[in-house]
C-alpha cells in the first residue's frame, strides 16, 4: 500500500528526506512550511542589487551522489569550492586555518598549555564526564586553553561555557586546539594518542583525500538559484508543497496522523520534523511546556558591505576568535557567488555576535563603521577600500545551544 509522507520544513534537510522518501515506490510526499518560498535559511534576499545568502550557506563537502543530484537540479550551473580558509586571534590571521590558533599567546602561557596537556595524558582526569561544556574544554584542553575557548565561546554564542551542555562543542569551531607552530605541534600529536585526538596543526596540502565535493550555485543569484529550481525539481518528481501555509493541528486518525494547516488537511502515514522548532512541535502536541528557556538562540547583527571587488583578500570566508571582537563570520560572499556589478562592485557579509540588551544591538544602523574598521584591520578589505553602501540587519535567533 502506498504510504503518504509529510515533511515539516523546505529546508535543506527537508530537501534531503524528501529525495530519500522519493526512492519507495508509490510513496506520495508532502512539504510543509510556513514561509512562502523553498529552501529555508538557504534562501537568499535582494541587498542592494546583490543576492545575498543570510550567512555562509553551500553544498560543503558533501558525497558525489548528492553533488550529482545538485548540479543535475542546476543543469550544470554549478562551480567548484575551492575553501581558503582564515581564522583570526589576537589580531593574528592564519591562512588555511578554520580554527581558534593561539600560537600568538606569550611564551609563558604557551609553555603552561602543554605543561596542562601533558598533566591531562598523563591523568585519569580526562575520562570525566563533563557536566557542562566548561568542564568539557577543560577536560581536552586543560584551565588555561580551556578558559581561553570559554571566553571564544561567550563571545559568540552570548553564553557561560559552564551554562551549556557538554554537546554544544559539535556547535563550535572549537574541537581541536592549536597553540604552537605547525611542526611543533604534529611533533606533540605524535607523542601522545590523547593529545593526538585533541590538537591539531595545518596540514600540507594531501591532493583529493576522500569522495566528498564542496560545489555553489553559478547562476549570480547566491544559493536562492538552487532553491527556486530545487522546488521545482521535486514537484516534477510529484512532491506536493505547501508553502506559506501554518501548520493548526496534528492528531491521531484511526492508522493515520492527521495534519491540519489554514489550507490543507493531510493523513500520513509518517511526518518527519525537519526544522530546529521544537517549542512549536511540542505545541501542536498537546505538551503543557515552554523549551524555549534551554536554549540559546545567539542574536548577530548581519552586515552586508559592498566594495571595489579588487579590494577584497582572496578567501571564502574567516573566522575570529578575538574574545573582543566585533565579528565572528566575515565571507567573500560576493565573489564566491560569482557577483560583481558593471561598476566593479561585490560585496562582503559579516556575522557579528551581539547581545540584545547591547547598545550595539540598539543602535545597530550605526554598527557598520565599526564592522567595516575592523574587516580593515583583520586584512578582510584593504585599507585603502571604500565602502560603496551596506545594510545591516538584527536576527534574534541564529545558532541555538542547547542550556544546562
Amino acid at each position: 500500500m502506498n504510504k503518504v509522507y509529510v515533511v515539516v520544513g523546505a529546508g535543506f534537510r527537508g530537501f534531503c528526506d524528501s529525495m530519500q522518501l522519493l526512492k519507495e515506490p508509490g510513496a506520495k510526499v508532502y512539504i510543509v512550511d510556513r514561509e512562502p518560498f523553498f529552501g529555508g535559511i538557504s534562501y537568499s534576499g535582494s541587498i542592494n542589487g546583490f543576492s545575498v545568502d543570510k550567512g555562509v550557506h553551500m553544498f560543503d563537502s558533501i558525497p558525489k551522489e548528492l553533488a550529482d543530484n545538485v548540479s543535475e537540479i542546476m543543469a550544470g550551473r554549478v562551480r567548484t569550492i575551492d575553501f581558503v580558509s582564515v581564522s583570526a586571534f589576537n589580531g593574528q590571521l592564519t591562512d588555511g586555518y578554520a580554527l581558534p590558533d593561539l600560537s600568538s599567546l606569550p611564551i609563558k602561557a604557551k609553555e603552561l598549555i602543554t605543561q596542562e596537556l601533558l598533566a591531562l595524558s598523563a591523568s585519569t582526569e580526562k575520562l570525566r564526564t563533563p557536566q557542562n561544556l566548561l568542564e568539557l574544554l577543560e577536560n581536552r584542553y586543560g584551565k588555561t586553553a580551556g578558559g581561553i575557548f570559554a571566553a571564544i565561546f561567550k563571545n559568540i554564542y552570548n553564553l557561560e561555557a559552564v551554562q551549556a551542555q557538554p554537546d554544544a562543542i559539535s556547535k563550535t569551531s572549537l574541537g581541536r586546539l592549536k597553540y604552537l607552530a605547525d611542526d611543533d605541534m604534529m611533533a606533540l600529536k605524535a607523542s601522545d594518542p590523547f593529545l593526538d585526538s585533541v590538537l591539531a596543526a595545518r596540514r600540507k596540502a594531501l591532493g583529493k583525500v576522500d569522495e566528498f565535493v564542496s560545489i555553489y550555485p553559478d547562476t549570480g543569484e547566491a544559493m536562492r538559484g538552487w532553491c527556486v529550481r530545487a522546488q521545482k525539481w521535486l514537484e516534477a518528481k510529484g512532491v506536493t508543497m505547501c508553502l506559506g501555509e501554518n501548520i493548526l493541528s496534528i492528531v491521531s486518525s484511526g492508522k493515520k496522523i492527521r495534519l491540519t494547516t489554514d489550507k490543507h488537511t493531510i493523513d500520513a502515514d509518517k511526518i518527519i520534523w525537519t526544522n530546529d522548532n521544537t517549542q512549536a512541535l511540542s505545541s501542536l502536541l498537546g505538551f503543557d511546556s515552554d523549551a524555549r528557556h534551554h536554549v540559546s538562540g545567539t542574536p548577530m547583527l548581519f552586515a552586508t558591505l559592498v566594495t571595489k571587488a579588487d579590494q577584497i583578500k582572496d578567501f571564502t570566508y574567516l573566522q575570529n576568535f578575538d574574545p573582543n571582537g566585533i565579528t565572528y563570520r566575515t565571507a567573500s560572499a560576493g565573489i564566491y557567488s560569482n557577483q560583481i556589478d558593471a561598476q566593479g562592485n561585490s560585496f562582503i557579509t559579516c556575522e557579528c555576535p551581539t547581545p540584545l540588551d547591547s547598545e550595539r544591538w540598539t543602535r545597530f544602523a550605526e554598527s557598520h563603521v565599526d564592522i567595516w574598521q575592523e574587516c580593515k584591520s583583520l586584512g578582510i578589505v584593504s585599507t585603502k577600500a571604500d565602502l560603496v553602501s551596506h545594510s545591516v540587519l538584527r536576527l534574534p535567533s541564529t545558532f541555538k545551544v542547547a542550556k544546562i
